[in-house]
C-alpha cells in the first residue's frame, strides 16, 4: 500500500509577508480540520441505469460535506460525481462504498468499487444475484489522500445492465471519514 503524501512545509523567504490566504492554508484550515475532521456522506436516491460493465454512481443526495468537496460536474481538479479531498487536509481516510442494484436476472455479479483520482483503488465487495430482485454489497478501505489533488468516486460494477433501486435502505452510498494524518 503506498505511503501518504505529506504536505510541503511552508517556505517563507526573508522580507516576505504572508497574506490571509497563506495563513488560512498553513494554520486555519489544518486546525479547523483537526477540530472538525472531514466527513462526507452521499447517496443515490433518484435511481440510475447501470450499463453492463458498470457506471459511476451519480450521488444525488449529499447529507454531509462540511468542506464542500462534492461536485456533480467535472472541474479543473476533479471528475464529475466525485469528492475532492480539501486542500491542507491530506491524510488517511476510511471510505465505505455500498452498491445496490435492482431488477437483476441471475446469475449477475455486482460490486462496490472505489476509484481514486481516476484509478481503481479497490473492490470493496462482490455479490452474485442468486434470485431475481435487489442485490447489494459493501466494503471499506483506508486510502491515503493528498488534499486539493486526490478525488474519490463510487463505481457500481455490474455484469449486466441493471437499474438502481430507490427504496429507503437499498440505495448506493459512499461515506468518507478522516482517520489520521
Amino acid at each position: 500500500m503506498p505511503l501518504p503524501l505529506v504536505p510541503a512545509v511552508p517556505d517563507i523567504p526573508a522580507g516576505y509577508a504572508p497574506v490571509q490566504a497563506d495563513l488560512d492554508a498553513w494554520v486555519t484550515t489544518p486546525f479547523s480540520f483537526l477540530a472538525s475532521p472531514v466527513a462526507f456522506r452521499g447517496s443515490l436516491t433518484g435511481g440510475q441505469a447501470v450499463s453492463a460493465g458498470g457506471s459511476f454512481a451519480h450521488l444525488d443526495t449529499i447529507s454531509e460535506d462540511p468542506y464542500g468537496g462534492w461536485s456533480a460536474t467535472a472541474t479543473g481538479s476533479q471528475a464529475a460525481f466525485s469528492w475532492l479531498c480539501p486542500a491542507g487536509c491530506s491524510g488517511w481516510y476510511e471510505v465505505t462504498p455500498t452498491s445496490f442494484t435492482g431488477s437483476q436476472t441471475p446469475p449477475q455479479v455486482i460490486a462496490a468499487r472505489l476509484v481514486v483520482s481516476g484509478v481503481l483503488w479497490t473492490e470493496g465487495a462482490r455479490s452474485e444475484a442468486g434470485s431475481a430482485g435487489t442485490n447489494g454489497c459493501s466494503g471499506w478501505s483506508e486510502v491515503p489522500l493528498l488534499g486539493g489533488v486526490d478525488y474519490v468516486q463510487l463505481f457500481i460494477y455490474s455484469s449486466g445492465a441493471v437499474s438502481v433501486p430507490t427504496s429507503t435502505g437499498q440505495v448506493p452510498t459512499m461515506e468518507i471519514a478522516w482517520v489520521s494524518a
